[in-house]
């Protein structure tokens, strides 16, 4: 039954770069936020002064937040809205998280999504019968928390995909999330929002491709636009090429590297005019002073390759469609760090997906489990 109440009062889970930056923006709004962290020493500093410190384009100011709690069922009792802020390798366990105490009425809203069924089939696998979640295709913001108890936000997003799981409850969840969050944009299915994970497209082959610079210097270097070279993004042009191409295979068209940035306010017009990675990357603003990771022990690999370059070669391969530049990137970094990035990967089985054709998939995108 579709329920068109507005949210009030919503519960943020995840006290990271993400949950903080969404904490002082909602709370700016005049939501009624209620902020978890899994872990302790993350959440001390916050409640230590009864809310977070931000700067940025939110302005300079401090947002006091009343429920700050390593309590799931605190933070959740009488919110509105569930929203799950944190790395897509942490949404099983996020899911798993909220799922004892997540009420039929409670919005279940993950930013970044795009871990497919992911989050529905954890919810189901733990009682709920036929779970509805939203999502957007990334973070509502670029921001990194400077400080444990202070948040920059750099950016909000221009352009954020949305869709619901299933897909026939995306217009009526729009409606109402888009108070929080205004510049939601509704796309067809959660498919959709999978390839959008431009992350995936360029982390790892420029971190892999600076490797002995990180090693050498402890990441001292600005990633992008030093570690985006010409030959480096001539790397992540083809990577892109192969995301297109496995979206077109499954009917969903999305925009190149270089024009997602353009919509999303993360490069210039010059940028989207040169159509290349490096061109992109040489006009962002935002990302212009970001600093390199310290080790290759990082984010860009653990996160980027399981939950972004194994799913885009697991749907490729669904999908008939050969994803060589993808796989050889899973495999070099693999021989650097000695890790299995399959091991704890997004797989079709991991999403509850094995077995199915791409058919089956479209079906249960649209209808949900029966």
């Amino acid at each position: 039954m579709q329920d068109a109440r507005p949210i009030r009062s919503v519960a943020i889970i995840g006290a990271g770069n993400g949950g903080c930056a969404a904490a002082a923006d909602l709370t700016l709004q005049g939501f009624d936020v209620r902020l978890y962290g899994r872990s302790a020493g993350t959440v001390a500093p916050l409640k230590a002064i009864g809310g977070v410190h931000y700067e940025g384009v939110l302005g300079d100011g401090f947002a006091k937040i009343p429920v700050i709690t390593n309590s799931a069922p605190e933070a959740m009792d009488g919110a509105d809205a569930v929203l799950v802020m944190g790395p897509t390798q942490a949404h099983e366990n996020m899911a798993a998280t909220v799922a004892p105490y997540l009420k039929e009425n409670q919005i279940f809203f993950a930013a970044p999504g795009h871990t497919l069924t992911l989050l529905a089939h954890t919810l189901r696998r733990l009682g709920h019968k036929q779970p509805v979640t939203c999502e957007s295709s990334t973070l509502p913001y670029i921001c990194r928390k400077t400080e444990p108890d202070k948040v920059r936000v750099s950016r909000k997003s221009a352009k954020l995909r949305f869709a619901a799981f299933p897909s026939d409850r995306t217009e009526e969840l729009l409606q109402r999330m888009l108070p929080l969050f205004p510049s939601l944009s509704a796309v067809p299915s959660v498919l959709d929002t999978v390839f959008y994970y431009t992350n995936a497209v360029h982390h790892p082959p420029a971190l892999l491709c600076n490797i002995g610079r990180v090693e050498s210097t402890d990441g001292d270097y600005c990633h992008y636009y030093d570690g985006i070279t010409p030959s480096v993004g001539k790397i992540i042009d083809a990577l892109d090429r192969e995301r297109v191409a496995v979206a077109a295979a499954l009917g969903i068209s999305v925009p190149k590297l270089s024009e997602h940035f353009y919509q999303m306010n993360y490069t210039s017009e010059e940028g989207r005019k040169g159509g290349t990675a490096y061109d992109v990357f040489h006009n962002s603003e935002p990302n212009r002073w970001i600093r390199a990771p310290k080790t290759v022990d990082h984010r860009f690999f653990n996160e980027d390759i399981p939950f972004g370059l194994i799913p885009f070669s697991e749907l490729g391969r669904l999908a008939g469609v050969p994803t060589p530049v993808c796989n050889s990137t899973i495999m070099l970094a693999e021989i650097a760090t000695g890790k299995s990035y399959w091991d704890h990967a997004l797989t079709l089985e991991k999403m509850g997906l094995s077995g199915l054709s791409v058919a089956d998939v479209k079906r249960l995108l649209e209808r949900g489990y029966a």
